[in-house]
């Protein structure tokens, strides 16, 4: 129950995302596409890669962190989306495509070092 409440979530943020990307790009131009498709990956990755890795463990310290992560994640993330191009209107809005997701790697590269070490701490005890 709780990996599908997680996939249904993880879903719902990707539809949501490819929806932005689509609203704040060109897709009437073919070129649009070529470049969106791998950027698209950039973007989308940091709200699949926590449901994998959710997926992958069995132990519950790593599955609900990952759900945490996600959760704080896609919601600092969706408004500063939002902010960025609905209520912004800077020409420089597109880069929170390219930080936002900067950010959220490097969270959860700092997430799964903190479950890692957690995990070798409490097998010692």
């Amino acid at each position: 129950m709780f990996l599908r409440v997680f996939a249904v979530l993880s879903a719902s943020v990707v539809v949501g995302l490819a929806a932005l990307m689509l609203h704040a790009g060109e897709p009437d131009e073919l070129w649009w596409w070529g470049m969106a498709a791998p950027f698209g990956v950039w973007i989308i990755g940091p709200a699949i890669a926590p449901y994998v890795v959710a997926r992958r463990r069995r132990d519950a310290l790593s599955r609900r962190t990952m759900l945490a992560f996600f959760l704080v994640s896609s919601t600092v993330a969706a408004f500063v989306y939002f902010d960025a191009f609905f209520r912004s209107g800077s020409s420089t809005a597109g880069l929170a495509f390219v930080f936002v997701p900067l950010y959220q790697w490097a969270a959860l590269l700092v997430c799964l070092t903190g479950v890692f070490v957690i995990r070798r701490m409490t097998s010692r005890s």
